[in-house]
């Protein structure tokens, strides 16, 4: 074994770290990481986790992580200069392939950059489909992210008189891209509730309780200004119909969450980048999808609503006071 040097570059930092660990490849090769987002981004932080986990193991394998920090800069020409600088870092470092998270790795990187090459790339977090970005087989391939909204309804279900469904979230790519995904995957006619800052998703959530029979609750992740404190009290004080969401860390804020696990989009892209640097063709491992799921149910919100959940369900659920919410 020897000391293995990863690098994470962000667009303002550099942290370099010297891990040990073992491999079967026969010859050093490098992985490059590209997160959408940055790296204290809940959703980002768990497939680095789950990506680590698999290639810390791996002395052979030098791993760099570049960050686009495209939900705290979402001006596109931001992303797009995030993505020519990670388009420089391939062209300096030349890795043996890369894995990216997300949605805009995949449209600004991928697509104008990498499609045509001979470098193998490893996607995982992008949004219900990849059909859009029309990847070759042969050089492309990933784990889609779906959220489980089907499994959300189908418990409030119960608890709501009509079918108003609205949909509630910081207005950037990845949230329309949901809510088309959603329409259309899941029959649905979502009343969209895009917006731009914590003043406007206050006066929304409270507009909904009086419109909207279920709310689905996007992440605050585009909200700069998110007041996590001021967002409990309202939702304890001043929900009136069911909520929900998909992502862990917003658990606290909602009624229902089924959430998918970033860690497995993580230990998936990690493990099919190894295969494919041991000589397996991307063309030969089918794009996929998350199977894995965590539940959690906010019983405060539950008490305050009225609403008594079936046994089955408590028992397989995580209380959301368990959880610190960011």
């Amino acid at each position: 074994m020897f000391p293995l040097q990863t690098l994470r570059i962000g667009l303002g930092s550099i942290l370099v770290l010297l891990l040990l660990a073992t491999t079967a490849l026969g010859e050093n090769k490098r992985i490059l990481y590209v997160d959408s987002y940055h790296e204290s981004y809940p959703w980002s932080a768990g497939i680095t986790a789950g990506i680590r986990s698999i290639l810390d193991a791996q002395p052979k394998i030098a791993l760099e992580i570049f960050t686009m920090d495209s939900k705290r800069q979402p001006e596109e020409a931001a992303i797009i200069a995030a993505a020519r600088q990670a388009k420089e870092l391939i062209d300096s470092w030349h890795p043996d392939l890369v894995i990216t998270s997300d949605d805009n790795a995949a449209q600004y990187l991928i697509v104008p950059y990498l499609l045509g090459s001979d470098l193998p790339v490893v996607f995982c977090g992008i949004n219900g489909n990849a059909d859009s970005y029309e990847f070759p087989p042969a050089q492309v391939t990933g784990m889609l992210e779906i959220q489980l909204i089907d499994q959300i309804l189908a418990t409030l279900k119960p608890f709501v008189k009509g079918s108003h469904i609205a949909f509630l979230k910081g207005d950037d790519p990845s949230a329309r891209k949901e809510a088309d995904f959603f329409d259309q995957r899941f029959n649905l006619q979502l009343d969209r509730r895009l917006v731009k800052n914590f003043t406007e998703w206050q006066q929304e959530y409270r507009r909904l309780q009086q419109e909207a029979d279920i709310i689905l609750l996007g992440n605050h992740a585009s909200l700069p200004d998110w007041d996590a404190a001021l967002a409990k009290t309202l939702i304890m004080n001043e929900t009136r119909v069911p909520t929900a969401n998909w992502d862990a860390w917003m658990a606290p804020y909602s009624l229902v969450t089924f959430t998918n696990l970033p860690r497995e989009q993580g230990e998936w892209a990690a493990k099919t980048a190894l295969k494919i640097l041991n000589g397996t063709s991307p063309a030969a491992i089918p794009v996929t999808t998350n199977h894995k799921a965590g539940i959690y149910l906010n019983m405060a919100l539950a008490k305050n609503l009225g609403i008594k959940f079936p046994m089955e369900l408590i028992d397989r659920a995580t209380f959301t006071a368990e959880i610190a919410a960011p």
